[in-house]
This record gives structure tokens, sequence and C-alpha cells, in this order.
């Protein structure tokens, strides 16, 4: 029984996840940044500027999409797990731990974002205060530990939101932070402008730490842009039935999707109890499961490039994914995939 992991009908759309405008504290207007992503061949941005979301489906048209949603941000550097190797609290800008999530809308009309502290908003963000909506107390207080930011998620959720975690090295969070987050719907594991500036922002330990502490979420990749420079760097590749915002929302919630900074994952199915992957050209194909178990079909010295792999499972995996790497040493990272979500069973 051939059984697609990636669904076997539709088209991919390339999205980027994390976007920052001149609503606050980019340097390109909302108009700016969809003619560059359009020309570069993506099908939907959305756009997660600082603590304020608004709706940008004027920029909508019948082969571009504007996704609505906007980055969250809390300030753990009065006390943290690093304040042991200072004396004191952390005050500086670079040594100050945060904590960033994208919440995406369902309804692309719908602005109301959730905790909000509307004298938290900053910088250009403040200027759009008139069009702010929110859910709640519009003072409310953000309660920098585990606990405050698994609020704020549930918050989200309850009003029907997508909520992905993002950068976890730049924020400089630690495993026991990350693993006690609950009910994320993702893990930002490429962010492009990071990753540009410090090489450190391709995070699939952290994913793997996260599904080991049982956490079960999709992984996506954005570039995180301010700058022009910072554009086109990583994307999420979305397969769907066809373009509208209701299945994009709907194939990053499913995991529909594959983070990537380059490589492509064309198909991706289990046909009796081995994983079958095509791929664009690589140095190498790698099937990581819930242990130190790994399996890899690389490019020989000298030789052809890999496109295809089969991997055959085993039960005790109880779970996989596929990395891909391309000669620039580039990405692309499936989702988690569960040995209870397949159809047949594995021997």
């Amino acid at each position: 029984m051939k059984q697609y992991l990636l669904p076997e009908t539709g088209s991919f759309f390339k999205v980027n996840l994390h976007c920052h405008t001149v609503v606050s504290d980019g340097r390109q207007t909302p108009e700016e940044v969809k003619a560059f992503y359009k020309a570069n061949g993506y099908s939907a941005v959305a756009f997660t500027d600082h603590e304020i979301m608004l709706d940008h489906s004027d920029l909508t048209d019948e082969s571009f999409i504007a996704l609505t949603g906007y980055e969250y941000g809390l300030d753990l550097s009065k006390r943290n797990h690093l304040s042991a190797l200072y004396d004191g609290e952390l005050k500086t800008r670079d040594h100050a731990i945060k904590v960033h999530l994208n919440l995406f809308s369902k309804d692309p009309h719908d602005i109301r974002m959730v905790c909000c502290d509307l004298d938290y908003i900053w910088g250009n963000s403040k200027k759009y205060l008139d069009r702010a909506k929110y859910v709640g107390d519009p003072h409310y207080v953000r309660n920098y530990s585990v606990e405050g930011v698994n609020e704020v998620i549930r918050a989200a959720r309850e009003r029907n939101m997508l909520v992905v975690y993002n950068h976890p090295n730049w924020s400089m969070n630690a495993h026991d932070f990350y693993c006690g987050l609950e009910n994320l719907t993702g893990l930002e594991i490429i962010n492009g402008a990071a990753g540009l500036d410090s090489d450190m922002e391709d995070v699939p330990h952290v994913y793997q730490e996260m599904m080991r502490a049982g956490k079960r979420i999709v992984c996506v990749a954005g570039d995180d842009n301010h700058r022009p420079a910072d554009c086109g760097h990583a994307w999420t590749m979305v397969k769907a039935d066809s373009l509208s915002y209701e299945n994009l929302i709907a194939g990053i919630e499913n995991g529909n999707c594959y983070a990537s900074s380059g490589p492509e994952i064309k198909e991706l199915y289990v046909e009796d109890g081995r994983v079958h992957v095509k791929t664009s050209d690589a140095v190498g194909i790698f099937l990581l499961t819930a242990g130190r178990r790994t399996r890899h079909k690389l490019r020989k010295c000298g030789g052809k490039y890999v496109t295809e792999a089969v991997f055959p499972l085993v039960k005790n995996d109880v779970t996989f994914r596929i990395a891909v790497r391309d000669a620039a040493g580039n990405h692309a990272y499936s989702r988690y995939y569960y040995f209870d979500e397949l159809q047949e069973t594995i021997g």
C-alpha cells in the first residue's frame, strides 16, 4: 500500500513565513516585499511585523497570497538560565534572552491580537495603533516564563491561530525552556536572516530535542527579512490542491509542507515498509529516527548527484524525518512522521 506523506496530488507553493516591513522595523514597504518575492517564484508571504497585525489582503491576487500574522515577543533578560555566568541581571541587548512567536490568523481579515499590551507596541508599529484590534485586556502583563509563554500560545490557539516558535538560537533559549512549550503548531527550523548573519540558525537539533520531549509539531522556514539582502534565503514549500489562503494555512497546520534553504523534496511516500524519497540534485539524503539509528544515501566522490533514496523502516524507530543536503551545504527538512500515522504495520 502506497501512502503519500506529502500529498500525491496538487502543487508545491513557495512561501516566506517570516517577514518584516516598514510597518515595524523593516526597510521595505509591503508592496516592495510582494514585488521581490513574486518575481522570485514565491506564491505567498506572511507579513509578521512586530506587535502589530494588519490585513494585507489588498496585495493578494490570482498568483500571490498575503498571509495575515504578526510576531509576538517576550524578553527574559531580567532573570534567566544564564544569570549564573554574570554578576547580577543581564541588561544589555546582546545578552537579552527573548522568545519570539509568529501568530498566523486562519481568517485573513481577522486581525485581533492576543495577550496584547498596547504600551509594549514599539517603533513604527506605534503608528498603526489606531488600527490595532485585540482580544481581552489591552494592557496584558507579559509573564517572562515558560508558563507565561504557554499562556500566550493557549490564547492564540483559542483564537484559532497557528503558532510557530521562532529562531531559538538567536533568542538564546535553552533545552529546558523550549521543551516546556505546549500546543505549538511548529518550529522555525531555518531562519534565513539569522543564518546569514551568524551561521547558526539551522536548528534540527532543537526539533529533535522537542520531539524527544513529546512535542508533535511541524517544521517551517522563513527569511525574517528586515533588509533587501535578507530576502530569498529560507522558505516553506506547501503542497495544496490550489493556491488559496485557506489551503496554505491548512497545508501548514496539517504538515503537508517542508522547510528549505535550497533543496527540493519532490516526492515522499511509504510503501511495503520502506520510505521512498525523490529530491533535486543532492549530495546526501538522510532518514533520521527517534534514536541514534540513521540511514543515508550519499553522492560518491566525483559521481553523480543523488536524487532518490529508499530506506527500510523498523518499528523500534517510532518516528522519522527526512533531511536533504545540496552541494552548497543548504538543507531541506521534512517534519517528523510517526508510525501511528501510517496505514500499514511496520515489521
